[in-house]
């Protein structure tokens, strides 16, 4: 009994350490790739597969001002990320968008998404790390890459998601640095593809973390034309997705979602309700009950 104890033990211990061994030689197989652009990620560290399966056929590729992980699978970008502080966001606005939408060179022509893919599909060529965050040209230019891009549901991409990036901007703006982790999620059963090779992910995210106030929490959004929205934490994005998007946290921090603006200066935005009187008429209401109070002495 204790002999059929300890082997079943042993085959346990075996299992387990074999799946450590697999999801560090997983982690270990980018870090070379991602040495170029670390200080896209908070810490230098970059997300990890909670699902190892989706790493197959992934590539990383470090662009001019974020880092891309790629895969061959989906065709798509599985996310992108961005250190965003004040100065990068006061150069962006000084460049006016030029599109350049093109297949990434770097990848396998088995691999890679088309130009094609795309036409007459209905969906959006939407930026994962996007163009508004860019500081010159050349990032500009990598933003357009396909490598960046994944299909997006017309209205989402319009109206949700540029909402999302501008208030992303702002919590630059407001904190001085915010480090973030855009991308897709592909949860239905069943994958609409483009042209029989581009798969149209079913929800997007965007994580973002502040160190000044160690706070962190994501934007999840179905891939659809219905404008809905939800805020949730690092770790039910990681349940959601199988990826640990900022695997560095602390779990306090991961566990909790911090209450991100829907659009840039939501809290400087709340209309006074009707109720709500103007300053200068409340001086004016007093001025006149102590005239009244006078001439009734």
């Amino acid at each position: 009994m204790i002999s059929l104890f300890k082997r079943k033990s042993n085959i346990k211990n075996s299992i387990t350490m074999t799946v450590i061994t697999a999801v560090l030689s997983i982690s270990s197989a980018y870090a070379d790739d991602f040495i170029e652009c670390s200080q896209s990620f908070y810490g230098g560290v970059y997300p990890e597969f909670a699902n190892t399966k989706l790493s197959n056929n992934t590539q990383a590729l470090c662009m001019d001002g974020f880092a891309v992980m790629y895969s061959g699978v989906s065709r798509t970008p599985l996310w992108s990320a961005e250190y965003l502080n004040r100065k990068r966001l006061q150069q962006a606005k000084q460049i006016d968008r030029e599109d350049s939408f093109h297949e990434e060179s770097r990848l396998p022509q088995s691999m890679r998404a088309k130009l094609s893919d795309y036409s007459g599909s209905g969906y959006d060529r939407g930026h994962l790390a996007p163009n508004g965050d860019m500081a010159n040209r050349s990032q500009q230019y990598d933003s357009f890459s396909l490598a960046n891009i994944a299909p997006q549901s017309p209205r989402n991409n319009r109206y949700i998601w540029r909402n999302i990036e501008s208030a992303t901007r702002y919590l630059t703006q407001q904190y001085g640095e915010v480090y973030t982790i855009t991308g897709v999620a592909f949860t239905d059963k069943k994958t609409k593809q483009l042209a029989e090779r581009v798969l149209v992910p079913s929800h997007f995210f965007k994580a973002v973390y502040i160190p000044a106030s160690n706070q962190a929490g994501v934007y999840y959004a179905p891939n659809d034309e219905s404008e809905r929205i939800e805020i949730i934490s690092i770790d039910e994005l990681t349940a959601k997705i199988g990826i640990d998007v900022l695997p560095v946290l602390d779990a306090k921090t991961k566990s909790q979602a911090f209450n991100l603006p829907l659009k840039a200066g939501e809290a400087l935005d709340t209309p006074k309700t009707s109720e709500e009187e103007p300053t200068w008429m409340l001086f004016v209401l007093a001025i006149f009950e102590w005239l009244m109070a006078q001439l009734q002495a």
